[in-house]
């Protein structure tokens, strides 16, 4: 398949004009998310790059949490966030791929695992089991923990400064979420992690 089949004709190869001179494509402006994102955050790319950097060094730092989670429960993040859909009332594959942000078709293999598992239940509607509920209240139990040893790392007063943060950044994102243009900005990578 080529880029042209793909339906990406901004990133192909521009065909040569007369005397071998490339026109510059159409420069396509910025919407959604990706606009606030230029316009409103990002003043400096070096303090952009700095804020990237210290999202990775958090992320690589918590990935083996994320990993110690995982092996206590049982079970792996995916499947975790499609059963607490399901607990919260998201009663469809679609509802569940919306709040988890995955696709519908991933959305339906996880809720057959977790079937098959005996954590839910499919019918006469999707429900959570027992056995959903008491892995639920593990993984819970075991989110505050780690979440304890974060607040013990800041101190109460950075520990609230974080939060206050974290809640300005999401009520900025979902205020820009408004918009159908800011699922079209962000790359697909994004909305999975």
């Amino acid at each position: 398949m080529t880029i042209e089949d793909a339906g990406t004709k901004s990133l192909a190869v521009p065909e040569l004009v007369a005397g071998g001179v490339v026109e510059a494509p159409e420069r396509v402006q910025p919407n959604g998310l990706a606009a606030v994102q230029t316009e409103q955050l990002i003043g400096d790319v070096g303090d952009a790059l700095r804020l990237l950097d210290a999202v990775e060094r958090v992320r690589g730092h918590a990935h083996p949490l994320v990993l110690g989670l995982q092996d206590a429960v049982g079970m792996k993040m995916p499947a975790a966030l499609t059963l607490s859909a399901i607990a919260n009332g998201r009663a469809t594959a679609d509802e569940v791929a919306e709040q988890v942000g995955t696709t519908v078709g991933e959305a339906e293999l996880a809720i057959a695992e977790l079937e098959a598992l005996g954590m839910v239940r499919t019918g006469p509607r999707l429900a959570v089991t027992s056995l959903g509920q008491a892995r639920l209240s593990q993984l819970d139990a075991l989110t505050v923990r780690v979440l304890d040893v974060v607040t013990g790392i800041l101190g109460p007063t950075d520990a609230a400064h974080l939060i206050r943060l974290l809640h300005t950044v999401a009520d900025g994102l979902e205020s820009a979420a408004g918009s159908s243009a800011v699922t079209q900005a962000l790359p697909q990578v994004a909305l999975h992690n």
